[in-house]
């Protein structure tokens, strides 16, 4: 879900945007000395406040000590789970503080129920809301594992696959977008948008790995603390840009 988003730096604690809420388009043919139309745009001031996501690891003297590629297969490993929770966070965050407020909980994000539709024609009218009352164009699509292999799956009437040979390496697209897997986005539900265009991380400090034994009795018990930490911020430009399929 991560490289779905463009990525900035900041150097702030909080970053204040504005939220485009509406909009409306004067655009339209002139006469020669005829009047302009007026566009309008309606601009609400938001404040996403940059989180931070870690995690701490206690290792003994001797692990760090006797097994060489320890300390460079911690460092990766925790890395790694800070992705995935940035990953949860930046689709199911609720915005409370720690939390980033993740696409789901984003005020003014459409809604395409899949109702009786086959899961494709669900994500298909998902495409045509960012379009249409988004006026942006969908760029990807997020998945839960689970329900992605619900399409995967999918057969015609005589057992062929519709998404390609179980033997060959079929990319991961619908509608031609790419799909992101994450088991963090809620089960039932698939998201859909303008990522470019109308989102941003903002990341204040990257990956960082500190080791230390002054955590608690460390000191006393040959232990090392290793703590991984990362602090960012999510923005959503405008909402309507984005829409989520319920139901799946």
């Amino acid at each position: 879900v991560t490289d779905l988003l463009p990525s900035t730096t900041t150097s702030q604690t909080a970053i204040k945007y504005m939220e485009e809420t509406t909009s409306t388009s004067g655009a339209a043919e002139i006469a020669e000395a005829g009047t302009y139309a007026e566009s309008t745009f309606v601009f609400t001031e938001q404040t996403s406040n940059v989180r931070k996501i870690g995690t701490i690891l206690p290792v003994t003297d001797e692990q760090l000590e006797d097994e060489a590629y320890v300390e460079g297969f911690v460092d990766n490993r925790l890395g790694f789970f800070l992705a995935q929770r940035l990953d949860g966070q930046l689709v199911v965050g609720n915005g409370t503080s720690p939390n980033l407020r993740g696409l789901l909980n984003v005020v003014g994000i459409q809604t395409q129920p899949k109702g009786a539709d086959p899961g494709p024609d669900a994500a298909y009218k998902a495409m045509v809301k960012v379009r249409v009352t988004g006026r942006a164009t969908p760029s990807a699509f997020i998945y839960h594992p689970t329900n992605w292999q619900d399409i995967r799956l999918l057969k015609t009437a005589d057992g062929i696959y519709i998404w390609g040979s179980p033997s060959e390496a079929v990319p991961d697209r619908i509608w031609g977008l790419p799909v992101a897997q994450s088991d963090a986005i809620t089960l039932g539900t698939a998201a859909t948008g303008d990522f470019p265009g109308f989102s941003e991380l903002a990341v204040r400090r990257g990956v960082e790995v500190k080791i230390s034994d002054s955590h608690s009795t460390y000191f006393a018990e040959g232990k090392q603390a290793i703590r991984a930490d990362m602090r960012a911020a999510v923005v959503f430009y405008r909402p309507a840009a984005f829409c989520t399929v319920t139901g799946l």
